[in-house]
Formats: C-alpha cells, structure tokens, sequence
C-alpha cells in the first residue's frame, strides 16, 4: 500500500565519536565538528527544514552533552528536537530502532556527518508519497569509484527505480550509483531492525536492514538527489568541505 503523507518527522544518528577524523573529533563528536563556523549537524537541521521536516530526533553520544547544549529543543531554529541516547556503538540500524515509538511514521533518517550541495531534498521527501514503497534511499551519480567503495552500491532497476539490493563498502562496482545516508522508512523498519543479523563488527548495519526489508517483500525506491555529496569521514575531508561551502553557499543542503 503506497504511503499517503510524506515525513514529518526525521531522526539524525549523531553518536558517533570519529576516530579517523582525530584530531578534530578529540574534543567533540564529528557531527559538532565546525565548518565555516558552524557544526556540521547545524547544516543537517537547514536540510530538513528546507524540505519541511520541522520534528527532529537526534541520537547522541551519552558521554556528550555538547549536541544537547548547543541545540537545545530547537526552539531557536525553528524545529522541536528530541534526544535519544544510544548506550554505545551498535550501528545506524541500532540508532533508528531507538525511535520505536517516539516518531511517527514514514520519517526520514539523515545521517550526522554528511553534507549536499545543490541537491534536490524537497523532490526525495515528496517521491516517499508517490511511489509504493516501505523505504527510499538518496542516490547520486558520481564518477569517482572511491566514493562508492566508501558507502554503498545499489542494484537498481532503471525502469523502476526500485532497489534490488545494496552493498556495505563494495569491492567490486557494477555502475556509477552511490548510495547516500539520506532515507526514507514506514514502520516496517523496526520490524526489519529486529531480524537483521548483526555485522562482523557486532553492530546492526543499515545497509543490511535494507535488505532485510526487501526480504519481507516490501519494495525500496531510489531517489537520485543530483548536486554533489561529501561524507565527512577524514582530516582532509574538513578543507574540501569548506571550499564547496564557499563555492556554492546557495546551494548547500
């Protein structure tokens, strides 16, 4: 059955500690990480208020309160922000099955460390209303493998869009498709979280949830963003960031 109202809600997992972005993540967690003056997370908030998600959920670290002193209940921006907190490092599938009962449903899951630049987010929060599906993902094309190898893949039908299935980190590329941290779930989520076997690293990946909810016959939509896409993930990854924000402001989501 196709989703009749888009997300009002989206949940924001920003519990990770960045231990391969030190020394920048010394001292606070990597989404509070600032650029141009501003965290990371703080530009995570405009792109949802931009496609029109006023109701926020972020998962923090429960050794930091820093996330909570800076955003405070949103009230500031804008927004109304919740906080739940996740014991420990359990993966983003984890982080999304904490919310089971605090949000509403469909909602969208935005990751805390990754930033947009001229993406069409408004167009990915509409598509979850047209389209029968119990999730949706952001995709982008790119040239640069690495970039790939650094996410995910997807199989896509093109006809479609709809996922066939998707790849954590792949070794061997089959299409310029990345597969972003922007998405889009139905109460099947939870379901799905819980019958997700755990990865190597002991935690519940969200890649794999995503394919446990095309194993329970429920169909995923793939939404290409357009613009371009920066993970945050390394020291470098601070001056790149940086310069696509001054070069394209307008445009950042």
């Amino acid at each position: 059955m196709a989703i009749c109202m888009p997300p009002k809600y989206a949940v924001i997992p920003a519990a990770g500690k960045g231990q391969r972005i030190k020394p920048y993540s010394e001292k606070v967690p990597k989404p509070m990480i600032q650029v141009l003056g501003r965290p990371i997370l703080a530009y995570v908030i405009d792109r949802c208020k931009m496609a029109g998600i006023s109701k926020i959920i972020i998962i923090v670290n429960p050794e930091s309160q820093i996330v909570n002193n800076y955003f405070g209940d949103g009230d500031a921006l804008g927004v109304t922000i919740e906080y739940v907190r996740q014991p420990r490092p359990e993966g983003i599938g984890h982080a999304v099955s904490l919310t089971e009962g605090i949000v509403d449903t469909p909602f969208a899951v935005y990751l805390g460390d990754e930033l947009y630049f001229e993406s069409d987010h408004n167009g990915f929060i509409r598509s979850f209303d047209n389209n029968d599906c119990s999730a949706a993902i952001g995709l982008i094309h790119v040239k640069d493998e690495s970039l790939i190898r650094k996410n995910y893949s997807v199989e896509i039908d093109p006809e479609s869009n709809l996922i066939k299935q998707v790849v954590e980190k792949p070794q061997v590329i089959t299409n310029d498709i990345l597969g972003c941290g922007s998405y889009i779930f139905d109460e099947i989520v939870f379901e799905a979280v819980r019958k997700t076997p755990k990865s190597m690293n002991n935690e519940i990946e969200i890649t794999d949830t995503l394919n446990t909810i095309r194993e329970l016959g429920k169909n995923i939509y793939g939404y290409f963003l357009g613009g371009s896409y920066l993970n945050v993930t390394y020291p470098e990854d601070i001056v790149q960031a940086e310069t696509l924000l001054r070069k394209d402001s307008d445009g950042v989501l």
